[in-house]
């Protein structure tokens, strides 16, 4: 039951890498020139931002998460810190509150803490492309995880390089680099009801679901978020229903000392 465990709440923080991909020989590929205004799409990109949630902190003091990989499924509590731009923590808690796995993410790298075995384990960014050709980076899982629009692999939208369709039900803003495809679809309240992202080289696709939208402190903000990552042979899914959540408010970010744990090889633990 622990080793279940172990896995689905490194899962939680490694969702991009959830299903391992079979990876195709890559061929040159050139990006094509989107042909589009791009004052139409800054007009809506604008409306976007103003309607996306908008703070400075966050604090998901209570929430749930459903893991379901190849139809395994466990469910287990945890908590959410945020600071903008700058950290994401993540506490799981698997039994009675206490914290078992924790994982740290900084603009730079996360850190991974499985507090049972006394492990830890350091991935930098660069992990994702190298390892599934998924050039992500620090705002974009943080995007990812507050429902905000994003270029993948970039801190700033890139409107020369997005295409915008009109839908009958909103817009799409798609965007696409070497590495992914990705389709952002919006509502007509202007909020981001789901994010696709497609490697170009391989079967690996990433969906992220928004939906139940509530106003906290302020802050419009989904209360549930299903993210969902299938592969030729694989799939896993990971829904978060946020319970309890305040925004703006004093916020502590402590990190945990690694000179209590031994530090791991994450590649090793993925074989596992």
């Amino acid at each position: 039951m622990k080793r279940k465990i172990a896995i689905f709440s490194l899962f939680a923080v490694l969702i991009l890498s959830a299903c391992k991909t079979t990876r195709t020989v890559t061929k040159p590929v050139q990006t094509p020139t989107i042909n589009t205004s791009a004052a139409p799409i800054a007009q809506v990109v604008e409306r976007i931002q103003q309607s996306q949630p908008q703070f400075k902190t966050a604090n998901i003091n209570k929430m749930s998460m459903a893991f379901d990989m190849n139809d395994r499924k466990i469910n287990v509590s945890g908590t959410c810190k945020i600071r903008k731009d700058s950290a994401i923590f993540i506490s799981i808690q698997p039994f009675l509150g206490i914290e078992m796995f924790k994982a740290e993410l900084t603009t730079d790298s996360m850190r991974v803490f499985d507090k049972m075995n006394h492990r830890y384990y350091v991935v930098d960014y660069d992990f994702f492309n190298k390892r599934f050709g998924v050039n992500v980076n620090f705002y974009s899982l943080q995007s990812l995880l507050t429902a905000q629009l994003f270029c993948i692999g970039k801190k700033e939208i890139q409107l020369d390089d997005c295409k915008l369709t009109t839908l009958p039900t909103g817009n799409k803003i798609e965007y696409q680099n070497n590495n992914i495809l990705q389709s952002t679809e919006i509502s007509a309240l202007n909020t981001i009801l789901k994010v696709i992202l497609s490697a170009r080289d391989s079967n690996y696709q990433l969906q992220t679901e928004y939906s139940n939208f509530a106003v906290l402190n302020g802050v419009n903000f989904p209360q549930t978020i299903l993210l969902q990552a299938t592969s030729e042979k694989k799939k896993a899914s990971c829904e978060f229903s946020i319970l309890r959540a305040e925004f703006n408010t004093e916020v502590k970010f402590t990190g945990t000392n690694p000179d209590r744990f031994t530090k791991g090889d994450i590649d090793q633990l993925l074989k596992k």
